[in-house]
């Protein structure tokens, strides 16, 4: 599990190429020099770290310590960071663009779990374990990246118990999020589903107006989701014609996340209400 989500069912994907697993964390992407970081890089890592809640409440001197340690990395849009598989030898966190985990199936297919904005850290469960990595991460715009070797995090982690718990809340917080995303699959039909993922989608992004742009295309959520990406179409172009979303090339605007914070309540309340087997209509399509 990395960054949690679901395989789920439905796959759809292409059959890719990956790199050689050993050097990827390494030749995939951009390296900026590994000589000490410049004064402003230091500041940049510095606030994305006091911004993450991993960090807070730690000293303004033991996070300036493991920025010490931070390197940059820049990774160009589709660049496989890490694959599944890989040794997981780095902490991960994203200072620019957007990063998708997720996992191919043997016949090339993928499922996406999770898509992090900037602000967001990932990697840390083979960081911990010292495991192989398990799920993909791919740059899906131009990323800037900080990176933390599993050797020095390790050791920053020992002196510091409060970073320790953290990881724990972390890690929790991941488990509560696969378990949230399995219970909407038993129990949920398709509208509900999507009503969440949007709204959910945008809390991560951090829009900051009431129509929130999401740069997602219908196949990313379809592999989300585990379902096809014509069965998303439909019911978000009846959400477009009640004026919910608007559909452009690339991307989806949430222009009424109340309506569809509305749905997926009432789906959520009925859920608790009555058993799967009570519902037959799981996939259908709502408009309203």
């Amino acid at each position: 599990m990395q960054n949690t989500g679901r395989t789920g069912r439905g796959w759809h994907g292409r059959r890719r190429v990956s790199a050689p697993a050993a050097s990827r964390e390494t030749t995939a992407m951009v390296s900026a020099p590994l000589n000490p970081a410049p004064s402003s890089v230091e500041e940049s890592s510095l606030a994305l770290l006091r911004r993450h809640t991993l960090f807070g409440g730690i000293g303004l001197d033991q996070l300036r310590r493991l920025c010490a340690y931070a390197r940059t990395r820049k990774a160009r849009r589709g660049t496989t960071i890490f694959a599944k598989g890989d040794p997981g030898t780095a902490l991960f966190a994203v200072r620019a663009g957007i990063v998708k985990i997720s996992a191919p199936s043997p016949d090339g297919r993928e499922a996406v779990f999770n898509l992090l904005h900037a602000d967001e850290i990932f990697g840390e469960i083979a960081l911990l374990d010292g495991q192989s990595r398990t799920a993909d991460a791919i740059a899906v715009t131009d990323c800037e990246l900080m990176v933390i070797n599993r050797r020095d995090f390790l050791a920053f982690v020992q002196d510091e118990p409060k970073v320790a718990l953290r990881l724990i809340e972390l890690l929790c917080a991941r488990l509560r999020f696969a378990s949230e995303h399995l219970e909407e699959v038993v129990f949920m039909g398709l509208p509900a589903r999507l009503a969440r993922t949007l709204l959910r989608l945008t809390e991560d992004g951090n829009a900051p107006t009431q129509d929130k742009r999401l740069a997602i295309t219908q196949r990313d959520i379809s592999q989300m989701m585990g379902t096809s990406r014509e069965s998303i179409n439909k019911q978000l172009r009846a959400w477009a014609k009640n004026g919910w979303v608007e559909m452009t090339r690339g991307s989806i605007v949430v222009t009424n996340p109340q309506a569809l914070a509305a749905i997926a309540a009432a789906s959520a309340k009925n859920a608790r209400q009555s058993l799967p087997s009570q519902s037959d209509d799981r996939d259908g399509v709502e408009s309203n």
